[in-house]
């Protein structure tokens, strides 16, 4: 990370997290949010900006709103799609406040049990998708091409999610 950067995050920090409660609507995510830019500032290689207040100030507040609500950043991907599929399974069972603790823990006995029926090598995929959190990453670790590691993955979350549902409908 260039020193500019980093300067302007350390004394703007508190501002930062203001204007990423502010997107998120004060929701729990905020400093998650805020510390998975910083992440990814510290990542990046380059920068095209200019290395004054403003522009970094501009470029991080877009890397924020871009985070936030586009399911094709790196922050959706990582934290909040797994998220919203909880919020949704829980949703559609129609599950009250009470019961959400109980059916939590029935809801992931259901899970790992489906997980044993997952053959190996989907398995070892899906496995690898989660760790590595790329499909791009385990396309090139396993010199296997993009599309059939997509198509792996895809095909065991689909089979995971709908014998979860009908076993946690009939139960």
């Amino acid at each position: 990370m260039l020193k500019e950067i980093e300067l302007y995050l350390t004394n703007n920090y508190y501002f930062l997290l203001k204007i990423s409660k502010k997107y998120t609507k004060n929701d729990e995510w905020a400093t998650e949010l805020l510390h998975e830019i910083i992440i990814q500032l510290y990542d990046k290689k380059e920068y095209k900006l200019n290395l004054d207040d403003e522009s970094i100030k501009s470029y991080i507040i877009r890397m924020l709103m871009v985070n936030w609500c586009f399911p094709s950043s790196p922050f959706y991907r990582k934290f909040k799609k797994h998220n919203l599929t909880h919020v949704q399974l829980n949703e559609a069972i129609h599950l009250t406040h009470e019961e959400t603790e109980l059916d939590n823990h029935k809801l992931l006995d259901i899970i790992e049990n489906e997980w044993t029926h997952v053959d190996w090598f989907n398995k070892l995929i899906f496995e690898k998708y989660m760790v590595m959190g790329s499909l791009k990453k385990v396309a090139t670790d396993t010199t296997i091409p993009l599309t059939s590691i997509k198509r792996y993955v895809d095909t065991t979350k689909k089979l995971i999610k709908h014998n979860t549902f009908k076993r946690f409908e009939n139960e």
